[in-house]
């Protein structure tokens, strides 16, 4: 890495996702819907325009060249991964996918969701595929999943995603090292005698925690 005296003072102001508290009736950080999905991303520099907003999806892994923009430094070994906000402030719109994933609480299988513009693809393990169209529809209220009409879109982005990531082997290793985990602190039983899970169970689970 080379180092160069550090640019002008800029912040980002980012944080864990959201939460759905109770928009469908559902409670928790659990689904791919943007309340529950979505994260802020806020920068503010003497040369990023106040005010402005970008449309173009970007990730957590997009603020590594945000840092080392702003001191004023390159890694070789980081080129290629991610795309510095301070470029997308300054008008650029790379045509790329951003990714985000859930195996944990509430999920009895995998859950992989695909944003790429405008396009929101959601991969369940065990149920079927969501494909939502986020300029068309912002509070994502109509699934175009089932659509003969979508279904290029579907296969394209489903495609897509499987460059990033086999979602069922994925979801396969997850499940291993639950069940690693549950054993290590004395089982199933034990975990939700917590009392502790609070968020809304997926079909087929125990609806009885509180």
């Amino acid at each position: 890495m080379t180092t160069s005296i550090a640019a002008a003072r800029k912040v980002v102001y980012t944080s864990d996702h959201g939460d759905n508290v109770g928009a469908r009736g559902l409670w928790g950080k659990s689904t791919m819907y943007e309340e529950s999905a979505g994260v802020p991303l806020i920068l503010a520099g003497p040369d990023i325009a106040a005010g402005a907003t970008c449309a173009t999806p970007v990730s957590h892994v997009d603020l590594f060249p945000f840092f080392l923009a702003c001191v004023g430094a390159h890694d070789a070994r980081y080129d290629g991964h991610g795309v510095s906000p301070l470029d997308m402030a300054g008008g650029a719109q790379p045509d790329r996918a951003v990714l985000s994933e859930y195996h944990a609480i509430g999920s009895i299988g995998g859950v992989t969701m695909l944003r790429q513009g405008h396009w929101k693809y959601v991969h369940c393990v065990r149920y079927r595929p969501q494909l939502f169209d986020l300029q068309a529809d912002p509070e994502e209220l109509t699934d175009l999943a089932g659509r003969v009409s979508c279904r290029a879109q579907l296969e394209r982005l489903d495609a897509l995603l499987r460059r990033f990531c086999d979602p069922a082997e994925v979801d396969r290793r997850a499940r291993a090292r639950q069940a690693e985990l549950l054993q290590r602190h004395g089982g199933r039983e034990a975990a939700l005698a917590r009392g502790d899970l609070n968020y809304t169970p997926a079909p087929g689970q125990r609806a009885d925690i509180n």
